[in-house]
């Protein structure tokens, strides 16, 4: 199921935070955002502007552009390795020869 940017976003802003290892409230304080916009941002509750967004990257110490493109990546549902990538794939061919073949069970 593919997520939506709001979604992402929020999955992306809480764990660059949980990196770092700081709070809502520190990651709230650094940003200069009230701590209830931010915990909605980051349940997805909240589609953040443009400015909140350079905010909440002024705050993780992050450009803005790369909570941005992470949050799009998780949308589009982009693996992460190459590894992933292969077993995909593979997943892929198991499912066309299964279907290729199910006429002849």
């Amino acid at each position: 199921m593919r997520t939506n940017f709001q979604t992402a976003f929020g999955e992306v802003v809480r764990e660059q935070r949980l990196a770092k290892g700081q709070s809502l409230r520190t990651l709230s304080s650094n940003g200069y955002l009230a701590l209830g916009y931010l915990s909605e941002v980051e349940r997805g509750q909240k589609c953040p502007s443009s400015a909140i967004i350079e905010a909440i990257a002024d705050g993780l110490g992050v450009e803005a552009y790369e909570l941005v493109i992470q949050a799009g990546m998780r949308m589009a549902q982009v693996p992460d390795t190459p590894e992933s990538l292969y077993q995909e794939q593979e997943q892929v061919r198991n499912l066309a020869w299964q279907s290729q073949y199910a006429d002849l069970r």
